[in-house]
């Protein structure tokens, strides 16, 4: 790599430095710390579980600089909104804008008409600021996995830029009103935000994660440092910014090591890596700053940081798009290290040039020019979105299969997070009198929703769906899901409202229940505290595998005391591939291509996987399902695992029609293959009681 970081002009190694002010290697060490947490961190080391708090530093770092910069100004009567916006400018836009156009030319190559079509609109939301909000806007249960977001790293630069709208503003009028008062006034802003961001953590995590509000208690942190820095007569005394040094680090290397996916974060967790960053800005002549901080590695690393923040992302996400199965450690490290390169490019010939080289211009000047380039990028996208991800580069089919996975998902009949009564309008209840069959469950069971109501339509029956995201058909149970506080209470408000409503209903004939039963046994699950519990949030002393026994059990008796018929359906087969995004690959070489280098032992034949590339049929809820039905009298089991399977391979599609969205829900098409071979067990069983359990 070549920097040669002592013929470097300190004054412009760091474009958040106005000359003048006194640059610190130690700083841009910080950042290298930061920037290869968050990296390494994205790839699934186990080792960085708690990478992510590398963007709390960065914003620790970012309050600290601008917020030096613009109290400086402030203080010699020089501040200028131009300057300040146009200093900005030069320091994000320029390589935002390279790996803007970087991304959507791969897109082009690598991406759907509906993929590329996101991709624009979160390209577009980042070069105009508010990234964040829109990914938090988006964000839904069948939206696409984050992970396959090449824009999602953007969303902190959005929380940045919103701050720097309202910092230098509020510093004016604090320095108008009474320059005393800036200092407390900035502190309370920053205990109103922490403590906003631990209220959201508990209730509201989308909305802590995603929203300035809730986050800028970090950047204030920087803040009061630098005003803490710039009203100090006398340095920090030498054996106190040793300890702050050492203690510092420690709390960073904790928070990376320590932390994990499980926490709930920000909140008060958020606490420890920011003041661990603040405790190393304090400690600029401490051993660990001068020796470790400051030492060529790590300033080299903390001078691209922001060039491979940028470019390390949409490389991982394009990698996790095109591989049929999900990547090695190995693989993504790999790539991560490679985007060292273009990060080094970028860094080279577009971040220095063009913060460096365009002072000639006004401010003004500068700030028409970006805003020129900005909305030439915005047409362009709106282009790209205007033409659906430009269909026109892609066979006719491609298209209709999109219709089919986008008519797949969701609904008016799946109650959202937050919901906690079914809907029993028209859209989900057929209201004549006609004898109906009804559907119970989760998404999992929403997803045979269409073929059922088609199938009852067919057979002269009404049909009624209650269904809910994430919420298992059972009374008096829930799952809990650490990551959607409050879901435990709704979930059991809601089964107790649909089953009661099933119950009660003399047109109800036959209920049939379905839902995603493995999903609190999986590791993944197990290590974000999913389990099965009693309705009021408690585990009454059982296991996940106790309570989906007893509630589920209870479940079929209550509706059978009602004279209804039950039939329980065991889950479809969990993959481990995407088959709507394999079925894209062909209808694009480079990623068909991308594909097969990726994941060279995947080689599906005829729609059909063999079983190293799905889940174990038999898991534990399939065991558990079967036994609880079957001691239940006439309540009725059907597999539709063993619909989909053989003792050696599954069907996932019929040539290219996915039978499923994503790993695990069904498509239109795909419910209907399972429905229709599910036809004797629904319409032809009698009577309805007495009955055995019995696969098809």
């Amino acid at each position: 790599m070549d920097i040669e970081i002592g013929k470097l002009n300190p004054a412009v190694a760091v474009g958040d430095v106005m000359p003048g002010a006194r640059y610190r290697a130690d700083i841009d060490g910080l950042r290298a710390i930061a920037v290869a947490s968050v990296v390494l961190f994205h790839t699934g080391l186990a080792t960085v579980g708690g990478g992510f708090v590398g963007v709390d530093i960065f914003f620790v770092i970012s309050g600290f600089l601008i917020g030096g910069i613009v109290d400086r100004e402030i203080s010699a009567g020089r501040f200028s909104f131009a300057a300040f916006y146009a200093r900005r400018a030069r320091r994000i836009l320029p390589a935002l804008i390279a790996v803007a156009a970087a991304t959507v030319a791969l897109g082009l190559a690598l991406l759907g008409p509906a993929e590329m079509r996101r991709l624009a609109a979160s390209v577009a939301a980042a070069l105009t600021g508010v990234s964040n909000l829109w990914f938090w806007a988006t964000a839904g249960y069948f939206s696409p996995d984050a992970r396959g977001e090449p824009f999602l790293m953007t969303w902190s630069l959005g929380i940045e830029e919103q701050f720097y709208l309202f910092l230098p503003p509020l510093l004016l009028l604090l320095d108008r009103i009474s320059p005393r008062a800036t200092r407390p006034a900035i502190a309370g802003i920053t205990l109103v935000s922490l403590l906003l961001s631990i209220l959201l953590t508990s209730h509201f995590p989308s909305e802590a994660f995603y929203l300035l509000p809730a986050r800028a208690w970090e950047l204030g942190i920087g803040v009061l440092l630098a005003l803490f820095a710039a009203s100090r007569v006398r340095p920090i005394a030498q054996r106190l910014q040793e300890g702050l040094g050492w203690a510092g680090l420690a709390a960073v290397i904790a928070s990376i090591a320590l932390f994990d996916q499980r926490l709930a974060y920000p909140g008060i967790a958020a606490l420890l890596p920011t003041l661990g960053a603040a405790a190393l800005i304090l400690s600029e002549r401490s051993t660990i700053n001068r020796r470790l901080l400051s030492s060529r590695p790590f300033v080299g690393i903390g001078l691209i940081s922001y060039s491979w923040y940028l470019w390390h992302w949409p490389l991982l996400a394009f990698v996790r798009i095109c591989a049929a199965e999900a990547p090695t450690v190995g693989v993504m490290t790999s790539v991560a290290l490679l985007s060292l390169v273009p990060a080094w490019l970028s860094w080279r010939f577009v971040e220095r040039p063009f913060r460096h080289g365009t002072r000639h211009l006004s401010d003004r000047a500068q700030l028409r020019r970006y805003g020129a380039a900005i909305g030439v990028g915005m047409v362009a996208l709106a282009l790209v979105h205007a033409t659906h991800g430009v269909s026109g580069r892609m066979d006719p089919d491609a298209r209709r299969i999109e219709s089919i996975l986008a008519e797949s998902r969701g609904g008016p009949c799946l109650a959202p997070y937050g919901a906690d009564r079914p809907n029993l309008s028209g859209a989900c209840v057929t209201l004549d009198r006609r004898p109906r069959l009804a559907l119970l469950g989760d998404s999992h069971a929403a997803a045979l929703g269409g073929a059922l109501r088609t199938a009852a339509e067919r057979h002269g029956l009404g049909f009624e769906q209650l269904t809910k995201s994430s919420c298992p058909p059972l009374l008096g149970a829930s799952r809990a899901m650490p990551n959607h506080p409050g879901h435990v209470g709704e979930c059991t408000r809601y089964n107790q409202a649909a089953i009661d409503a099933v119950a009660r209903d003399p047109q109800v004939r036959t209920v049939v229940i379905a839902g995603f039963w493995q999903v609190p046994f999986g590791a993944s699950a197990i290590a974000a505290g999913d389990a099965y519990v009693e309705g009021d949030g408690s585990a009454a002393g059982r296991s996940s595998e106790d309570e989906l026994r007893l509630a589920l059990g209870r479940t079929i008796r209550r509706l059978s005391a009602a004279g209804k018929k039950v039939i329980v359906l065991g889950d479809v087969p969990y993959l481990r591939f995407n088959p709507a995004r394999h079925a894209m690959a062909s209808f694009l070489p480079a990623r068909r291509a991308a594909e097969a280098l990726l994941s060279p032992d995947f080689a599906p034949a005829d729609g059909q996987v063999d079983l190293r590339f799905v889940e174990p049929i038999d898991d534990t809820g399939a065991l558990i399902v079967p036994q609880a039905v079957e001691d239940v009298r006439g309540a009725i089991f059907a597999s539709v695992s063993h619909i989909l399977c053989t003792p050696s391979r599954c069907r996932f599609s019929e040539g290219r029609i996915p039978y499923y969205i994503d790993p695990e829900h069904l498509s239109r098409p795909g419910a209907g293959y399972v429905v229709g071979a599910l036809d004797d067990i629904l319409w032809r069983v009698t009577p309805p009681y007495g009955g055995k359990s019995r696969q098809p």
